[in-house]
């Protein structure tokens, strides 16, 4: 169960991160895509957007998969 706990924390500081630099970049979230960053829970993809969210022009530029 520890480990559960301890991904969900990851989880969510990475999500409040990502949320972060979206938000200094000016890139706005739908309604939609919140929702699925929020409930997102895999370390690899939650690093995956935050990667690509360092650069992107738009917010399809990170969450098109």
């Amino acid at each position: 169960m520890y480990a559960t706990i301890r991904e969900q924390l990851i989880a969510e500081g990475m999500t409040r991160m990502l949320e972060q630099l979206l938000d200094l970049r000016g890139l706005s979230l739908t309604h939609e895509l919140r929702e699925r960053l929020a409930g997102c829970q895999d370390e690899n993809q939650l690093l995956q957007w935050f990667d690509r969210a360092v650069t992107a022009t738009s917010i399809t530029e990170i969450f098109d998969d």
